[in-house]
């Protein structure tokens, strides 16, 4: 939650004006504006982190990624406030080391604000500190509800071996050449004209040779693939071969050749303690989600249909 930038200001409301009006309702407790909005900018920066400021153009099983944003955000607030009710019967508050960080962390967030800023989204320090301090008490109870749990090396092993395998083009560094046109324009039969340089080399041409006559100004080089530069169907033909191997691939980009130079793979043994701790948070997390839903049993979580519609993200 610290370090939130400023951009928080952008996130939402050009049409909705300010009021004491909840956004959500968990349980009894309202949710103000200004509490999920911190909460939806969270959101905002992971899914730019991970997919770009391009991620808002797509959508998840038809669900667009701004409301799915907006969905995260108030699941986690439920998890937050859920483990919140639940720490007094685990014995679990904050000490004083953790009520100093508590803080420093909320004197970080509430300088990022205006005075007027703070009015807008009806914050102020008290408020700020709550949220911060609740945050604080979700990952201690988060802690006390995993820390027990052992990895089975058994199991671990056959999904290492499994992962891997699955993922092993992530853990490939691919050397490629490449031939490429552009889709037929204007008349222009560029497919009949890569296909006659493939069968060519097919038949022993030389693939440099070949590359130079249909691109004269293209290095021959071979590079590693850059895999922001091809589609999931190109990178999937590509993955699908081996070393040595000279293959056409015909995409809604274009046409390509490709010549499989070397591929220099990392040992499963290399990223294992990679992919084990991955492992492990991903067990606690399906402890942790276990135990908090199960808290949760019947609670009622409502939205305030004519706060929530108005609030969108700005992409950035």
């Amino acid at each position: 939650m610290k370090n939130l930038i400023i951009l928080i200001l952008t996130i939402f409301l050009s049409s909705c004006s300010f009021s004491t009006d909840y956004v959500l309702k968990i349980g009894n407790e309202k949710i103000s504006k200004g509490e999920y909005l911190i909460y939806l900018m969270e959101q905002k920066k992971s899914f730019e982190t991970q997919g770009g400021t391009d991620i808002w153009e797509a959508d998840f099983d038809g669900v667009s990624a701004e409301e799915v944003a907006k969905q995260n955000a108030l699941n986690t607030i439920t998890v937050v406030k859920t483990a919140v009710k639940e720490a007094p019967n685990l014995n679990i508050s904050l000490n004083d080391d953790e009520l100093n960080l508590v803080n420093k962390q909320t004197d970080e967030l509430i300088s990022e604000f205006s005075q007027n800023e703070l009015e807008e989204l009806e914050l102020n320090r008290d408020k700020i500190f709550n949220i911060m301090k609740e945050v604080s008490i979700q990952q201690k109870v988060y802690k006390y509800i995993t820390d027990k749990y052992t990895i089975n090396e058994a199991q671990f092993q056959t999904y290492l071996e499994e992962y891997y395998n699955d993922h092993k083009s992530d853990y490939s560094k691919y050397i490629i050449k490449e031939i490429f046109i552009q889709p037929d324009t204007d008349g222009e039969d560029n497919k009949t004209k890569i296909e006659k340089a493939y069968n060519l080399i097919q038949k022993g041409a030389n693939f440099d040779e070949i590359s130079k006559s249909i691109n004269p100004n293209i290095s021959t080089e071979a590079v590693e693939i850059d895999k922001s530069l091809y589609t999931e169907n190109t990178l999937s033909q590509i993955y699908s071969h081996t070393t040595g191997d000279i293959f056409f691939v015909d995409d809604i980009d274009g046409y390509h050749i490709f010549k499989i130079e070397n591929i220099i793979t990392i040992s499963i043994e290399d990223v294992k303690e990679e992919i084990k701790q991955n492992y492990i948070n991903q067990k606690k997390q399906s402890i942790y989600q276990e135990q908090n839903i199960s808290w949760q049993g019947n609670l009622k979580i409502e939205k305030n249909d004519a706060i929530w519609n108005s609030i969108s993200i700005v992409k950035s």
